[in-house]
C-alpha cells in the first residue's frame, strides 16, 4: 500500500546553506571562480578594462544573505538568459526544463545548445549526484549553479517533478526520543 507523500514533507534543501552542508562533494560550484574554470571562461582577479566586478562566492540564505569576501572579474554575459532545473539520479538526468528569469514560467521549449553543455557538464562532475540542480545561464555559458530547485516544488504543478521530487528527495523522518524512551534504552544498553 503507497501513502501518497505530501512535497511538503520532502527533505528539499531551502536555501544555500542547506545546500552547502548537505552535499560537501559539489561546495565548489558555488565558486564562481571554479565554475568558469571548469568551462574555460575568461576571468581576472583584478580589475581589467571592459570586465565586470562579480563576487566570487555568494549564497543565499531565508535568513541571510553570505558572501564571501573576494571579487573576480568577468566579461558581461550576454545572450539568452534563462535558468534550468535539473533532476538527477545517480548522476543521470531525469529531466530538465528552463524557467524565464522575469516572469518565473516553465518555458515551452528546451534549447539545445543549453542543454548539451549542461549534460556534459552533468556527466563530468555529478557522478553519483542525486538531486536537482539549477544552472543560470547566458547563452550556452553557466555563470551560476544552486544545488536546489529554482521554483518552489510545493506550489509545482507539473506531475512529472512532483514525482521525480518524491523520489530524489525522501520524505522528512523526525524521531522523537521522550524520558521512557531513554530509560528503556538505558536498561536495554546495561
Amino acid at each position: 500500500m503507497h501513502k501518497k507523500t505530501d512535497t511538503q514533507e520532502l527533505d528539499i534543501p531551502l536555501d544555500d546553506i542547506e545546500c552547502w552542508e548537505k552535499y560537501p562533494k559539489h561546495r565548489w560550484v558555488y565558486e564562481l571562480s571554479r565554475l568558469l574554470d571548469a568551462q574555460n571562461i575568461k576571468w581576472y582577479p583584478y580589475e581589467v578594462p571592459g570586465y565586470d566586478r562579480e563576487l566570487n562566492i555568494e549564497l543565499e540564505s531565508l535568513s541571510l544573505a553570505l558572501r564571501q569576501p573576494g571579487f573576480i572579474y568577468i566579461k558581461k554575459p550576454d545572450g539568452l538568459h534563462f535558468f534550468t532545473e535539473i533532476y538527477i539520479t545517480k548522476g543521470e538526468i531525469r529531466f530538465m526544463r528552463h524557467i524565464d528569469p522575469t516572469t518565473n514560467k516553465e518555458l515551452p521549449s528546451l534549447n539545445g545548445e543549453v542543454e548539451l553543455r549542461l549534460n556534459a557538464f552533468v556527466t563530468l562532475y555529478f557522478q553519483k549526484f542525486t538531486g536537482v540542480m539549477c544552472a543560470e545561464t547566458f547563452s550556452n555559458e553557466i555563470f551560476k549553479i544552486k544545488l536546489r530547485p529554482y521554483v518552489g516544488i510545493s506550489k509545482d504543478t507539473n506531475q512529472e517533478v512532483v514525482k521525480l521530487a518524491k523520489r530524489i528527495y525522501k520524505k522528512n523522518d523526525v524521531t522523537v526520543i521522550g524520558l521512557a524512551d531513554r530509560t528503556s534504552h538505558e536498561i536495554l544498553a546495561s
